[in-house]
């Protein structure tokens, strides 16, 4: 009798000790999957920052995505700085929303119905158009699809411009010409008039050229003055501009182009 409650006893102990290292085996594993799948969304968030000038910077990090029917809610804590001491923090979530043929087809804050991808003034709309053609891939297909507009009227290959660049160095080393420039198309010219650039003589410069986005410095001379634009477009057209220096006339402005083809104006 006693051998057989000794032997049950044993028994008992044994299946304790496997439930207990099964468990622990159990616990281990959903530990690493926990961290493998939150490795995986980290990865999947998207983050940029925002040159609003004048010392300020705007760091948009994703913090949540939702996915729905016909769109996708993107939420993004925002961090502001200024001279780059943080001042103040905030959250805007943002719509992408597609057609039925899931072609992206706006972008707005979940409160405001505006368009951002009509809004050629907006600081936000390459970055976000940028995440939008992500979230909606087939868009991508159907610009890459689509008839290129040409930026310029020569002929491929272009070549970007050689960099580093400053502006002053250039000034002072006058009359050696800026390398790799090339004449804008008539829609280049249109769009210049457009936002107020009209010039008299205009040189382009690429910053970058692939199969999504193009980005040009273009060179607007007037009288004696001379501005430079930083443009921004895609297979569809022009997206953004923003001035970055002037030469020339009562005010000065320069910039910097480092070998990473970063741009700060001075």
């Amino acid at each position: 009798m006693k051998k057989k409650i000794l032997l049950s006893i044993f028994l008992q102990l044994a299946l304790l000790g496997c439930k207990s290292n099964n468990e622990e085996n159990v616990s281990k594993e959903n530990l690493k999957n926990t961290v493998v799948q939150n490795q995986s969304n980290t990865a999947n968030k998207e983050s940029f920052t925002i040159d609003c000038g004048s010392g300020c910077a705007m760091i948009y990090d994703e913090i949540s995505r939702k996915i729905n029917t016909n769109s996708v809610e993107i939420k993004f804590e925002i961090t502001q700085y200024i001279d780059e001491k943080i001042e103040g923090e905030y959250f805007e979530t943002y719509l992408f929303e597609s057609d039925q043929n899931k072609n992206l087809s706006s972008i707005h804050l979940n409160k405001n119905q505006g368009n951002i991808l009509n809004d050629n003034n907006s600081l936000l709309r390459e970055k976000l158009l940028e995440i939008g053609l992500k979230v909606y891939p087939k868009s991508v297909a159907k610009q890459a699809n689509s008839e290129e507009i040409a930026f310029v009227a020569d002929d491929e290959p272009y070549q970007l411009m050689n960099v580093p660049f400053d502006l002053k160095e250039y000034i002072n080393n006058l009359p050696n010409p800026i390398e790799n420039s090339y004449h804008p198309t008539a829609v280049t010219e249109e769009y210049l008039v457009s936002i107020g650039y009209e010039g008299e003589k205009y040189k382009c410069f690429f910053i970058k050229n692939d199969i999504h986005s193009t980005t040009l410095i273009v060179s607007v001379s007037r009288a004696d003055s001379e501005c430079f634009l930083l443009l921004k477009a895609n297979q569809n057209g022009f997206l953004s501009y923003k001035e970055i220096g002037r030469i020339g006339g009562e005010e000065t402005k320069y910039f910097k182009i480092d070998k990473n083809y970063n741009i700060v104006s001075y």
